[in-house]
């Protein structure tokens, strides 16, 4: 049922870009529909302006109907102020196109600045479409006066009056001693001692942040695995003595079984966990998002259950 009604949908919106073809209606910069599932078109008003000068930058999307795509384009906020103008989607051919309109005020210059190359992306990954950089020129609004500008007084005025350094000196030396007493006064108060964390609650803070980590991309799939991976390593070494970042999985391994019983008893989970990890470093292994999980879990309940407010007393 799913799949006819997504079918009547995709008829639907081709032949509701045929009608507004007929009509004259919205085109974009195609004259008919791309023949690829995905495009993105780039269109800057002009190359060159002034501070705080408007410039528009117009971007067109068109996708496949039944194709969800992720758009949000943005620019580096210190060279540009911008403002985000998304307009409709508009059927055509098999697929929508809609523009995003940014009007782009620069906020550096003179010089070259950069408009970035904007990205679309497909969610379920199979796709993606970007534009190119654009280059835009920033020159001073004073730049076709044609003539030279002149001082409306003297460069210098008169001489200052004397009591007026001598005012600023009395100043200085009030500034400073004030600083002084300030900086005994604070020198004086005790310190709080610091407490220290234990490695528990850093390792599972530490991989709470990494719950949420994006892990779409291989890179992103072995940055994640790099960081978990090291969170667990350096818990090791703090909870129990271990050199887990210096060694490799089977010289870790092996000084494991010289350590702390309760590490020993939990030896198995630690070289599923650690094979996991080094297949996905070492041997361009790719995971399921169920593997990802099975192997953040692994993590996480290995240090609930050896935690030092949990367990028995180490013996190292």
């Amino acid at each position: 049922m799913t799949r006819r009604v997504a079918t009547l949908a995709r008829w639907l919106a081709f032949f509701c870009g045929l009608a507004l073809a007929a009509c004259g209606g919205p085109q974009g910069p195609w004259t008919a529909a791309p023949a690829g599932a995905m495009d993105l078109k780039v269109a800057v008003e002009t190359t060159q302006g002034t501070l705080l000068q408007p410039i528009t930058v117009q971007l067109d999307l068109y996708r496949r109907a039944d194709l969800e795509v992720e758009f949000a384009p943005a620019v580096d906020a210190k060279d540009f102020l911008s403002e985000v103008r998304v307009g409709d989607e508009v059927p055509l051919g098999p697929g929508l196109w809609r523009r995003t309109t940014l009007v782009l005020r620069p906020v550096r210059g003179p010089g070259e600045l950069t408009v970035p190359s904007f990205s679309a992306r497909a969610k379920d990954g199979t796709i993606a479409a970007s534009t190119p950089e654009q280059k835009i020129t920033v020159v001073t609004a004073l730049a076709d006066q044609g003539q030279a500008i002149e001082a409306p007084r003297d460069p210098f005025g008169p001489a200052p009056m004397l009591w007026w350094y001598v005012l600023g000196g009395f100043v200085a030396v009030a500034i400073m001693v004030g600083v002084l007493s300030l900086w005994r006064r604070r020198a004086a108060r005790p310190t709080a001692a610091a407490v220290a964390v234990p490695a528990h609650i850093k390792a599972l803070r530490a991989l709470g942040r990494l719950r949420t980590q994006a892990r779409t991309t291989p890179r992103e799939i072995e940055t994640f695995y790099v960081e978990v991976s090291d969170v667990l390593r350096v818990y090791l070494e703090e909870r129990f003595g271990l050199r887990a970042p210096e060694r490799t999985t089977e010289e870790f391994l092996r000084d494991l079984e010289g350590g702390a019983e309760l590490a020993r008893e939990h030896r198995a989970e630690l070289e599923r966990f650690l094979s996991q990890c080094d297949l996905v470093k070492f041997a361009a292994y790719v995971p399921t998002e169920n593997d990802h999980l099975a192997t953040f879990a692994l993590a996480e309940a290995f240090v609930e259950r050896t935690r030092i407010d949990r367990a028995p007393e180490v013996v190292q």
